[in-house]
């Protein structure tokens, strides 16, 4: 293909990579005879491929287009509207009275890492296992191009890293302002060896970690449809769960203790580097975002001891020990921005009854790290302007002090805190936006504010425990739902990356 159709190209091998996707849940429904959703997934898999194939011979010759439809934002954003429309064909046919705008919904908010479901009442377990598929590839979409688009451009976190005097940042070729790259007309060629690259290294790793939570999982008693669903969306992020909203079986502390260890994924883009053998990953301030993770979640504890200290209702210590439990699990996974709610969870008496709620909406605006499938504003944007905040205080102390946190930090002290201010006032403005869009179409301010922070962190399971009651995204109309589905796409988008493309720089 030419250099005016890489675009093209992406996306199709995109439709060919979710035409292969739709066997894995065809095979599953033979297997346990639904053939009613098996032959809605083998049918579409074949209608898709044959698509993808004929666009690809129709393309083969196309004339170059215009260079600006090789920006990045452009192509994300296509892949962002087309595959969620292919993912929900099959879904309208395996599940009897789905309608298609309630599907696309359902694979837009699967495919975003949102998990948020308006599924009700029985539904083949084929079809489950399609929503956590669609959320894996989210993940690892998400993780590819974060690495190797948005990474060489200073974006999606790593602007923050970026320090004046030692341009050493989390990638080997990364630029030292917002690469211009893509103005050269060697750019495609660049960027789609950037791809093939990263998932060569990315798609194994990811691939091998969903395999082994899959097997403890298994070891630990789940059925092993229900450990793969779950394999799936902890690797992803997305807190898909094999059943109608967030009510999934209990899951044993074992479980729940296998989710945990990997949910601290999310936290740090160390691991995701260091196994794409990015030098990046080997900077000596590597651990600030898992260093902070645990400030915020030890302050979370803190605040459950007091609470617990000072309202003692002498139901002993096994109600003490559930629910520090459920502290530390939701605690982990809303600042993630997974969602996973622990069984020992009880939102009628417990911790995160009522309004208490409201404290894992703050987790999961901070979000987890940078480079990894987690959404939110990311830990190190909020470590910068903490760091910023700091040393402002201490200069109000002694005016006349000089940082010396070194050259790394006094780089993330300064510029860092400047990027991470400008994304800061982005989201909020984005936050006001949807949260009026909701309020013009009759959803109440609170429960607006639930379903929008949902959104734009990719945080599907909030609505059931952030606010004094459980909300429903299947409570919501068709417009609120397109208000709510084009927020989970910005929540993905990087918001610096659409400024580059509103305001380029010369």
């Amino acid at each position: 293909m030419t250099h005016g159709s890489r675009g093209t190209l992406i996306l199709l091998v995109l439709v060919a990579v979710t035409a292969l996707a739709m066997i894995v849940p065809a095979a599953v429904g033979f297997t346990l005879r639904e053939h009613e959703s098996a032959r809605a997934f083998l049918y579409s898999a074949i209608l898709l491929a044959s698509f993808t194939a004929l666009i690809y011979v129709a393309n083969k010759s196309r004339k170059p287009r215009e260079r600006w439809v090789s920006h990045p934002f452009f192509v994300l954003s296509a892949a962002y509207v087309i595959l969620p429309l292919l993912m929900a064909i099959p879904l309208t046919e395996a599940v009897p009275g789905l309608r298609f705008a309630d599907a696309w919904f359902e694979m837009l908010s699967g495919f975003t890492t949102t998990g948020a479901s308006v599924l009700d009442g029985a539904v083949p377990r084929s079809v489950h296992l399609w929503r956590a598929i669609t959320g894996w590839l989210g993940g690892l979409f998400v993780l590819v191009y974060v690495i190797a688009i948005l990474a060489p451009m200073n974006m999606g976190g790593f602007e923050v890293l970026a320090v004046r005097n030692e341009r050493r940042m989390a990638g080997p070729a990364l630029s030292r302002h917002i690469s211009t790259e893509y103005d050269t007309g060697a750019a495609p060629d660049a960027t789609l060896a950037r791809l093939r690259l990263q998932i060569g290294l990315i798609a194994p790793l990811y691939a091998g970690l969903t395999l082994l939570v899959w097997v403890l999982l298994s070891m630990a008693g789940n059925p092993p449809l229900v450990a793969l669903i779950l394999a799936m969306s902890v690797l992803s992020t997305s807190g898909i769960v094999p059943g109608a909203g967030w009510e999934v079986a209990p899951l044993t502390p074992l479980s729940e203790g296998v989710l945990l260890v990997f949910l601290v994924l999310g936290l740090s883009r160390t691991f995701w580097l260091a196994g794409t053998r990015e030098h990046g990953a080997r900077l000596n301030w590597r651990q600030v975002e898992i260093g902070f993770a645990v400030v915020l979640l030890a302050g979370l504890w803190v605040l459950f001891l007091l609470t617990y200290a000072l309202t003692p209702d002498g139901r002993g210590a096994a109600f003490f020990l559930r629910e520090f439990w459920s502290v530390v699990f939701n605690g982990l996974s809303f600042l993630t921005t997974t969602g996973f709610i622990s069984s020992a969870t009880d939102l009628q008496d417990g911790f995160f009854a009522g309004p208490a709620g409201i404290v894992l909406l703050g987790l999961a605006l901070i979000g987890g790290g940078v480079a990894t499938t987690a959404g939110g504003l990311k830990l190190m944007r909020v470590f910068a302007l903490m760091w910023q905040a700091r040393y402002e205080l201490e200069h109000l102390v002694h005016p006349a002090a000089v940082g010396g946190d070194g050259a790394h930090m006094r780089g993330l002290r300064t510029e860092g805190a400047f990027s991470a201010w400008l994304f800061l006032l982005i989201f909020i403005l984005s936050v006001g936006v949807v949260m009026s869009a909701l309020t013009i179409l009759g959803t109440t301010m609170e429960d607006a504010l639930a379903y929008a922070v949902a959104a734009l962190t990719t945080t599907g399971p909030l609505i059931h425990i952030s606010g004094s009651v459980p909300l429903s995204w299947g409570d919501l109309g068709d417009w609120q739902r397109a208000v709510l589905g084009v927020g989970m796409v910005l929540g993905r988008l990087e918001f610096l990356l659409l400024l580059s493309v509103l305001w380029p720089r010369s």
